[in-house]
């Protein structure tokens, strides 16, 4: 679904990526993994085509999304979802009117009482039933977060992207974000592109996970090898977590 080949970005002097390749599958949900800082939430914007690279393609559905702007970009975007770090809710509108500021821009095929099922329907599903009228300043980080989840699941993307989606969350809080992406992911069947530096998140979520290190794919495969291969950081990362999220995630979908 996305073909990503020989991709370059400096901002001044910083030279971000360095001639990255990446494939991701239609369906999985890939996670990139590195510590902050090294250009994850950066391949995210170029996917997403906030950002345009210095050289190199991106190709999504075979369409070569890094050449287009304007509408034409829009136009095969469109299908795209993205969970920005701090949630980037309008803070001027309730949860409903953010809920359904995609929908009333653009469903124009929707009757105002189908978007209004739509909207509770994906509240619902993040567990914020009975907060549509609530300002995002009423809302804890955690609740911001689902809120903006729920954005997304209202105009169902098939493409979903999420920066750095448990950081500054409590542990429990992080937990119902995890089990949200894969309920997303089970309910939507969409391909996602999960960033992070949390490696038991990265576990819990994902079908790939992938190491990026000076611009470039370091290593990428499934958990189980993943986390066998002989690289500090990846060490590192594994070390930090005290319990197989794998183990718990099959726990709570089967018991």
């Amino acid at each position: 679904m996305i073909k990503i080949r020989n991709l370059w970005k400096k901002f001044g002097k910083h030279q971000v990526m360095a001639g990255l390749d990446l494939d991701v599958k239609t369906g999985e949900t890939l996670v990139i993994l590195g510590p902050s800082g090294i250009g994850k939430s950066v391949l995210l914007k170029h996917i997403i085509g906030i950002l345009k690279p210095d050289e190199g393609t991106i190709d999504i559905d075979q369409v070569r999304i890094s050449d287009l702007s304007g509408a034409d970009l829009y136009q095969n975007i469109h299908h795209m979802g993205m969970l920005f770090q701090g949630g980037a809710m309008f803070d001027s509108m309730t949860v409903e009117e953010n809920t359904a500021f995609y929908l009333n821009q653009h469903g124009h095929l929707l009757s105002k009482h189908e978007i209004a099922d739509r909207v509770s329907h994906a509240l619902e599903m993040v567990g914020l039933a009975g907060t549509h009228k609530k300002m995002p300043s009423e809302l804890s980080g955690g609740m911001r977060k689902r809120a903006a989840l729920a954005r997304l699941i209202v105009y169902r993307p098939r493409i979903v992207l999420y920066d750095e989606p448990t950081t500054g969350l409590d542990p429990i809080i992080a937990m119902q974000i995890n089990e949200l992406i894969v309920k997303m992911q089970e309910e939507l069947k969409a391909t996602s592109i999960v960033v992070t530096h949390d490696m038991f998140s990265a576990l819990y979520v994902g079908d790939r996970l992938a190491l990026i290190r000076d611009g470039k794919i370091a290593h990428i495969d499934e958990p189980e090898p993943f986390i066998q291969i002989d690289d500090p950081l990846i060490k590192f990362l594994h070390c930090s977590i005290s319990q197989d999220p794998r183990t718990l995630k099959e726990k709570n979908h089967h018991g």
